[in-house]
């Protein structure tokens, strides 16, 4: 039986008060099996990396850009589990952060390390993509926050399936220095799940 996401173990007990024995208190807790181990276990749970990226500086690009697509025709939903960056320059960038992308206008590569993190796995591939680029010349997508990473070290954002990326849509990264003139160098890595979308009628 496949196991879904977000599942609970829930189970109360009775303690007695020493003091008064005809005292009882209701204990309640809750203990949540990680999703991680879930979306393992039903061989849906997929890390992917970048290529190592550049802009600023000596750079021909200004800007670089991460993207995580969901094919239009995949007939899956992604629910993203985190993302990082990873500053390898002596300098801050800045990221700025694009929720709901439709679209981008531009020449992009796509990630060929991307792979499902359960061994057993008979070598299932995700729906879900990695591109990344320094020529995009349009986002069509909201953008939605801003984040600076200090030098020589990353920034975890632990989604944790609050961000869902549909069929057709992206979440994208852009990537630049907080001082133009110096050369940063970076790398992000995705890891996320997906479901059939047959599973929102189950």
């Amino acid at each position: 039986m496949k196991i879904t996401q977000n599942q609970y173990i829930n189970k109360s007990k009775s303690t007695k008060n020493i003091v008064n024995s005809e005292v009882h208190s209701q204990l309640n807790y809750s203990c949540d099996i990680s999703n991680g181990y879930i979306q393992s276990k039903n061989l849906s749970l997929f890390n992917g990396v970048s290529e190592e990226m550049d802009c600023g500086g000596n750079s021909t690009f200004e800007y670089a850009y991460f993207l995580l697509s969901n094919p239009k025709k995949s007939n899956v939903s992604i629910y993203v589990k985190n993302s990082i960056i990873t500053n390898l320059s002596p300098s801050p960038i800045i990221s700025k952060v694009y929720y709901c992308v439709e679209d981008v206008a531009g020449n992009l590569d796509s990630s060929n390390n991307t792979t499902i993190t359960n061994s057993n796995s008979s070598g299932s591939m995700p729906a879900g993509r990695i591109f990344f680029g320094n020529d995009v010349e349009k986002i069509y997508g909201v953008y939605g926050q801003n984040l600076i990473i200090p030098p020589y070290n990353m920034y975890t954002s632990n989604e944790n399936g609050g961000i869902v990326i549909s069929p057709g849509f992206s979440y994208l990264f852009e990537i630049s220095p907080v001082k133009e003139e110096i050369t940063s160098n970076f790398v992000m890595s995705f890891s996320w799940w997906e479901e059939p979308m047959s599973s929102y009628l189950d």
